[in-house]
């Protein structure tokens, strides 16, 4: 290439270089537009579908916010111009953000999303990072006792499973009633379970397989006068509910934007509240809160601009309206779905409900939650199987009632059809668990198992102190031949016992985990 052509060319990439400027006012000028649309939208059903022109046209209909969420076209486009505009000068860029587009403006308004004072909260990549933060810089010694239920996310458990690992902490597990009976019933068991020995009590906000939602400010109103620490799993609630952490009394919260709040993907906050700083220190907090230190390292810094400008979008709505919506929608699912059968795992009351809940089928004969999710998949929409032969919903503000129908009308059709090959094949005449196979293993592991008939089942994985650490499944199914995967990626070398308990029977198998 000539020289005169190759200087032409750099100038020509250049140009398509977009200045910050029109990135933050194409934006600006976006959200300003959704605003004057909305404020002049006084019909609800024409306020819910010109947000949802907000989105990508969805190529399902896509109940699943709780696993991952949909970012908005205007947050992609502006990700999009934060990059190139990083790789026109990225040293400069990448440490602190740009002219009029600090980092650390991001991490303030994320305080304020959660009701937090200055320097409480720090951005991450999910809940996961978040919890494992909190687990590993919490000082805790050999025999101090950590509080679960048995429902927490695997992210959520796995920082407190290394640190009994690791330092002999004890690792104590309350068993959640599905449905529970109310706000009570949940904070005796929390009274019941707690110890001389507690020092920590670890649990989600919005439950990952049901949807309940925990009365947190009540168990800090336990928690908090015998010096607990109440660490909260905070991953679906903040874009679905208003989050106050103050109001709850959580002494951290962990969450991932990626959900409810629509963040692009691999986003998180923090919060550690002033008062429990000096006893929680995480490593890549040491250099203090901000986006970027020397023992954080370096930041992505357009995914941090992105991740704050999903916030704006939420103001922009205002994130009453959002949680009123999430809410008005899963009212209307719930009462489509129960008057065909499904059974909701959380009660019917707001201060346990949440923009998600999880659905049992047992009524729908020759159906489990796996093969129904297949099938719906099938049919294009996406939810989420759960245990309890339920299906997880969620329903966020680009769904409408519309989606819902389908849904119904979808499920209506494949209740009480007898699935492929469970027809003329001899049922076993008991409860078997056979072995696993391969065993030993070093990841993963099938666990095989028969039913005599139809009924509740508890497959549990045990250490060899004989303490659960896992619960593959819970819930009901038919009678027949069943298996599952285990993954045992969280879990060290050693001796594990898997036990099934099916009504009122119990076998066990022992496996040998080698990495």
């Amino acid at each position: 290439m000539e020289r005169r052509n190759f200087v032409k060319s750099l100038a020509a990439g250049a140009a398509l270089v977009p200045l910050l400027a029109e990135v933050a006012q194409a934006l600006s000028d976006g959200l300003e537009a959704l605003r004057a649309d909305l404020a002049a939208t006084p019909d609800d059903a024409a306020y819910w579908a010109r947000v949802r022109e907000e989105f990508t046209a969805l190529e399902v209909v896509y109940l699943n916010s709780s696993t991952i969420g949909a970012t908005p076209r205007s947050i992609i486009t502006a990700l999009c111009g934060y990059l190139e505009r990083l790789e026109s000068y990225p040293r400069s860029y990448v440490f602190g953000g740009f002219p009029g587009a600090s980092i650390e403006t991001v991490r303030q308004r994320a305080e304020e999303f959660l009701g937090a004072s200055d320097d409480e909260v720090a951005i991450t990549h999910n809940t996961t990072e978040g919890m494992n933060y909190v687990a590993t810089g919490l000082k805790l010694q050999a025999g101090d006792e950590v509080l679960m239920t048995d429902q927490e996310h695997p992210g959520g458990t796995a920082g407190w499973q290394y640190r009994a690992k690791r330092d002999g902490i004890r690792i104590a597990t309350m068993s959640l009633p599905t449905p529970v009976e109310s706000k009570e019933q949940i904070l005796q068991l929390v009274e019941d379970h707690l110890t001389p020995n507690t020092r920590v009590c670890s649990f989600c906000h919005i439950m990952t397989e049901t949807g309940l939602q925990m009365p947190l400010a009540e168990i800090a109103a336990i928690t908090r006068p015998r010096g607990i620490l109440l660490v909260c799993d905070g991953a679906h609630a903040p874009g679905m509910l208003q989050v106050d952490v103050k109001a709850l009394g959580v002494d951290t919260y962990a969450s991932s934007s990626h959900k409810w709040m629509l963040a692009p993907k691999g986003s998180g906050l923090l919060y550690i509240s002033k008062e429990v700083q000096d006893r929680i220190q995480p490593v890549a907090l040491s250099g203090g809160y901000g986006v970027y230190s020397g023992a954080s390292g370096t930041p992505n810094t357009p995914h941090v601009l992105a991740h704050g400008d999903t916030m704006a979008f939420h103001n922009t709505i205002g994130r009453d309206r959002v949680e009123r919506r999430v809410r008005q929608l899963q009212a209307y699912l719930r009462a489509r779905l129960t008057a065909i059968g499904a059974t909701p795992l959380v009660p019917d009351v707001p201060e346990l409900s949440s923009g998600v809940t999880s659905y049992a089928f047992y009524s729908f004969r020759g159906r489990n939650s796996d093969n129904l999710y297949q099938e719906l998949k099938k049919r294009g929409i996406d939810v989420k199987a759960e245990p309890r032969n339920s299906l997880r919903i969620s329903t966020h503000i680009f769904n409408s009632e519309e989606e819902i129908d389908r849904l119904t009308d979808e499920l209506k059709s494949l209740r009480g059809v007898t699935s492929v090959g469970e027809t003329g094949s001899a049922l076993p005449k008991a409860v078997g668990l056979q072995q696993n196979y391969p065993n030993p293993f070093n990841a993963s592991t099938q666990i095989r198992y028969e039913l005599p008939a139809d009924g509740n089942v508890r497959l549990e994985i045990l250490d060899a102190l004989g303490q659960i650490v896992d619960v593959p499944f819970r819930g009901w199914q038919t009678a027949g031949r069943h298996e599952l995967l285990w993954s045992a990626g969280l879990f060290a070398t050693g001796t594990y016992l898997c036990r099934l308990v099916a009504d009122e029977e119990t076998q066990t198998r022992k496996m040998e985990l080698v990495r």
